[in-house]
């Protein structure tokens, strides 16, 4: 692998991990651009694509990330009573994301395995960008770790689960679903950001896990392309959340509905002709 081909993949990494537009589903379509498997070939470099954009949200999230933490412990102290504390709600509401993943995770590497090809990737792409554009819609409501139910955080969690799909972007999913849901703007954002944290550190474990049983996965990247991917993907992973913020409050996705419907396009056009 050559150091400006580790670049652009932590560039695409960081860029689309967070942007609605999903990572996995460019990956898939740079990778069948180039002809390098870099997920299968490459694991642990693919691993730590997910780790430096894992920094950009801790790093964009310190502030929330140290609450939670603490309160976690006074959550612990209490006998896990909320009495009233938003951080305790928010950690609730976490653990309620997380209960649709774990029932799709015995069958989540079948149905990557099953969706990466760049004809489906186009047709979620397009659906990505129905999904934005229809959040546009959605009513103006003010919902926070205050007063969100356990219902929206489910839901949320639901939309999570089917962003495992190549090409239907996490991000944009669960920024919608909590939009449609009826959060506020900044906590639509910060929930689903923070809501990925869990996830993508437990998949990545069990990606180490598969590393260490099996070395070969490793590739022979020079650790100089790691340090590049790490650096590339946690720096664009920050620019691309800043980007979300500032588009998100502005209520207006259509330059990623824009995008994504022309990726699709491009991207089922392209997989048709092939097959002809």
């Amino acid at each position: 692998m050559s150091i400006w081909f580790a670049a652009l993949q932590g560039l695409v990494q960081g860029l689309t991990e967070f942007l609605p537009v999903s990572s996995s589903g460019h990956l898939v379509l740079v990778q069948a651009l180039f002809g390098s498997d870099v997920e299968t070939n490459y694991m642990l470099f693919n691993v730590l694509l997910h780790f430096g954009t894992l920094l950009s949200v801790i790093v964009a999230f310190w502030k929330d990330i140290k609450e939670l933490f603490i309160e976690f412990f006074g959550w612990v102290r209490d006998g896990f009573k909320i009495n009233g504390h938003p951080y305790r709600r928010f950690i609730v509401m976490l653990l309620i994301t997380l209960i649709p993943m774990f029932a799709i995770l015995p069958i989540e590497s079948k149905l990557e395995a099953a969706f990466s090809s760049p004809l489906l990737v186009g047709l979620m792409l397009l659906l990505t960008a129905a999904l934005l554009y229809l959040s546009e819609k959605a009513p103006k409501k003010h919902k926070t770790e205050q007063n969100a139910s356990w219902l929206d955080a489910l839901i949320v969690g639901i939309g999570q689960m089917f962003a495992v799909i190549p090409g239907l972007s996490r991000s944009g999913t669960t920024i919608c679903t909590g939009l449609f849901r009826g959060f506020s703007r900044e906590f639509a954002v910060r929930f689903a950001f923070i809501m990925s944290l869990p996830v993508v550190l437990g998949a990545n474990i069990l990606e180490i896990a598969d590393v260490i049983q099996d070395p070969s996965l490793m590739g022979e990247a020079s650790i100089a392309c790691y340090v590049v991917g790490i650096v590339v993907s946690m720096v664009s992973g920050l620019a691309a959340i800043r980007m979300v913020k500032f588009i998100t409050n502005r209520g207006n996705f259509r330059p990623f509905v824009v995008y994504c419907t022309l990726v699709g396009t491009i991207a089922v056009v392209a997989s048709l002709i092939a097959m002809v």
